[in-house]
């Protein structure tokens, strides 16, 4: 039926699709209702099974416990009424004092191992017997008053699929007949209701058969559906119009027009401005990027690609992109943007239609992409592989020069040497020094560096940073204040990492402040955050230093900067621990009149 539906008539197809579908639901409502019914029957007889144990605890209670005949005859008895596999009452010590099966009295009584549930004292445990049958045993503690006189355990059978497919089979009329009539008398109606369809899907299977220049030859339907009446005034009107011999020009029009406006749909959706020109060299298509590129608008159809780019011939005489020798080749260049790179820089890259004749000059499609980002980037790798390879070869070379001297020198004496040596030493800790904080900051970055946050004493934490980088203070004779509220609440950080942040910021504060100067370190909590100020009086930062403040190895040009010894880390260090922290590092600055660096770290 599948592999010729191809070959039927839709209400034919998709009458077999009904019935079939239709039919694997009743097959697999009816192979689900065994599992079903076996679930319910086990669900009632667990029901019954829990209420017959508590009447027969109540009977076994109401009879003289201690006279073996009568406890076994009514153990017997309950087994019989209820069709239990067993019946019994164990003793407090585990043995049978009545059994169902009578040989068994006076017999220790094993615990089954299987399942178990619990209902206050009633329990019951699933189990597999000697004969591979799975039973249900509930037991329950026979009591009266403080005393215990055993326990009273009921088996039943574990209900089987086949009694699942017994008890389906007594209702297998009404449940599968009925819905299988439902369903034929279903496909009936859709029958009737798709035959106008299946009509006229076979005339159009016919006429998609037949070449394109015989006649069209369709037939009315019958019928008073929607889809057959509409067929028939389709039919109607296609008798009454002439043949229409520019039929395949005008959709061969309406497709090329399509095509078009996808193409300006796909060129407009591209980030990088297209442009594309005649050969008198002026724009007859610009996507939108290129327009929010040059900030044009939709003025640009019709201007040439040199106005828009202010390229001046006379002013670039040799510029590639104005070079007629270059007129059929590709040609990439990079510009300015407005003439000035400090602007913007733009990728022009500029490509000869293909297609007819070449040596005639087609026009060009032209490609325009902002390159800033990537050109600021290569020069902040730049700066930083000059910079990482000065501040390196600085104490390398004094540690060379040193060694040097030491091991070829002869008459030197024992405090020259021990001078050298530690000289040897200051240099090589400043290296490694260096190699920590740059180790530092990658992990940072790339989120390998983890934090042993604990709970920190703020005012000792910052009691012994001024302690750290007192002298330092006192060797310029800088006034050290801190203001430092009453009681502050406790930290939950990296103890170590954010001494080394306050450390760096008091040290930057100390090398920038000249003699005699002054630096303030105050702290104020607010809006569940910590804030430390650490302000000085020093030289300041200029407005053009602020956004690069704390990039790696970079230092301001100002003379006096380049005086003190620096390798540019401290404050790209700074930075990634307090972010790491959660928090963020601002500065206020003004040239001459000093600095006010930020801290804010959460308080939880």
């Amino acid at each position: 039926m599948l592999h010729t539906a191809q070959q039927v008539d839709v209400s034919r197809r998709a009458l077999s699709y009904f019935l079939m579908f239709g039919l694997l639901a009743v097959a697999w409502f009816v192979a689900g209702l065994p599992t079903i019914s076996k679930a319910i029957i086990a669900d009632q007889a667990e029901s019954d099974c829990l209420t017959r144990l508590g009447k027969a605890a109540t009977r076994v209670l109401s009879c003289s416990i201690d006279t073996p005949d009568e406890l076994e005859q009514l153990v017997a008895k309950l087994a019989a009424e209820g069709s239990l596999a067993y019946c019994a009452m164990v003793s407090p010590e585990g043995r049978y004092l009545a059994h169902s099966q009578a040989n068994l009295v006076g017999q220790p009584a094993p615990e089954p191992s299987g399942a178990v549930a619990q209902w206050g004292d009633v329990r019951r445990i699933r189990y597999l017997d000697e004969d591979a049958q799975i039973l249900r045993e509930y037991s329950t503690s026979l009591r009266r008053g403080d005393k215990t006189y055993g326990m009273l355990r009921m088996a039943v059978r574990d209900p089987t699929i086949l009694a699942g497919i017994m008890a389906t089979a007594e209702h297998a009329t009404m449940w599968v007949v009925g819905p299988i009539a439902v369903i034929v008398a279903g496909g009936y109606v859709l029958r009737r209701s798709l035959r106008p369809m299946g009509k006229v899907e076979l005339q159009l299977c016919a006429l998609a058969a037949k070449p394109s220049d015989v006649p069209l030859e369709l037939q009315p339907t019958e019928g008073a559906s929607a889809v057959g009446a509409g067929w028939n005034r389709l039919v109607a009107q296609l008798a009454q119009r002439s043949p229409q011999p520019s039929l395949e020009s005008r959709l061969g029009h309406v497709l090329e027009g399509f095509r078009q406006r996808k193409s300006d749909q796909i060129l407009n959706t591209l980030p990088d401005g297209i442009a594309v020109t005649d050969a008198d060299g002026r724009i007859t298509f610009a996507n939108q990027a290129l327009a929010a590129l040059l900030a044009a608008g939709d003025e640009l159809t019709g201007k040439t690609m040199a106005d828009c780019l202010e390229l001046d011939p006379a002013g670039h005489p040799d510029h590639p992109l104005l070079d007629p020798e270059l007129h059929l080749r590709d040609v990439v260049a990079e510009i300015g943007r407005s003439g000035d790179s400090s602007q913007g820089v733009w990728r022009i890259a500029r490509c000869p239609l293909r297609g007819g004749d070449a040596a005639k000059g087609q026009g060009h499609v032209w490609l325009v992409r902002d390159v800033t980002q990537q050109k600021l980037a290569d020069q902040m790798r730049n700066q930083f592989v000059y910079s990482a390879t000065h501040e390196l070869r600085t104490p390398l070379s004094n540690i060379k020069a040193y060694a040097e001297t030491l091991a070829l020198s002869d008459v030197m004496s024992v405090d020259q040497q021990k001078e050298f040596c530690n000289i040897i030493n200051t240099e090589a800790t400043r290296l490694a020094r260096l190699i920590d904080d740059l180790l530092s900051i990658s992990r940072m970055q790339s989120g390998s560096m983890t934090l042993e946050r604990r709970v920190t004493e703020t005012e000792r934490l910052l009691r012994e940073t001024i302690e750290n980088v007192r002298p330092q203070m006192t060797q310029k004779e800088i006034t050290l204040d801190a203001h430092l509220p009453d009681k502050l609440p406790e930290l939950v950080v990296d103890k170590d990492k954010i001494s080394v942040a306050l450390v760096n910021l008091l040290g930057n504060a100390a090398k920038y402040t000249p003699h005699g100067g002054r630096v303030i370190l105050s702290v104020e909590v607010r809006n569940g955050q910590i804030l430390v100020h650490v302000e000085d009086t020093g030289i300041g930062i200029s407005v053009e230093d602020l956004p690069k403040l704390f990039d790696k190895f970079y230092r301001s040009s100002d003379p006096r900067v380049q005086e003190i010894t620096g390798s540019g880390l401290g404050l790209s260090l700074t930075h990634e621990i307090v972010r790491l922290h959660g928090g963020k590092l601002t500065v206020q600055s003004e040239l001459d009149k000093g600095s006010k660096f930020t801290m804010t770290l959460p308080l939880k």
